[in-house]
């Protein structure tokens, strides 16, 4: 009986690590803001599946979590699964959102420094147009 109640708990907890921080949610904020979001899954879709047995994890990526939270639906599932999983969405979208913004910045910048090695910008120039590529690719 004891292992039983660990276990239930050990997936309860499960479920409730797919959620942003605070800070994590002002940045997805400001990249959304600037028109950096990227939308890789959607949060209505996740939510709208959440309320089928395991169907929501599925869609965003977490199959052990589709597969383990299983047994707990019929207690939790339909109140709690459409919740996590939408916040489990928004998760792929500001890691795929930031990791599409490293790479955006990463490029313009290289370009810059190419155009500063073909000599077709002063070093003056390559500084304000590094300042402004790196503050559109900020999230703050």
């Amino acid at each position: 009986m004891k292992s039983l109640v660990a276990l239930t708990c050990t997936l309860a907890l499960q479920g409730c690590t797919t959620h942003l921080a605070e800070g994590q949610k002002r940045e997805l904020a400001i990249y959304e803001e600037k028109g950096l979001l990227v939308k890789e899954k959607s949060v209505g879709t996740a939510a709208v599946l959440g309320i089928f047995p395991g169907a929501g994890y599925f869609y965003t990526g977490h199959y052990v979590l589709g597969i383990t939270t299983l047994p707990l639906y019929p207690f939790l599932g339909p109140l709690w699964m459409p919740f996590d999983t939408a916040a489990s969405a928004k998760s792929r979208n500001y890691y795929a959102t930031k990791m599409e913004a490293e790479r955006n910045k990463a490029r313009e910048l290289r370009e810059l420094d190419h155009r500063l090695e073909d000599k077709q910008l002063t070093y003056e120039q390559h500084i304000r147009e590094q300042r402004t590529i790196e503050a559109k690719y900020a999230a703050y």
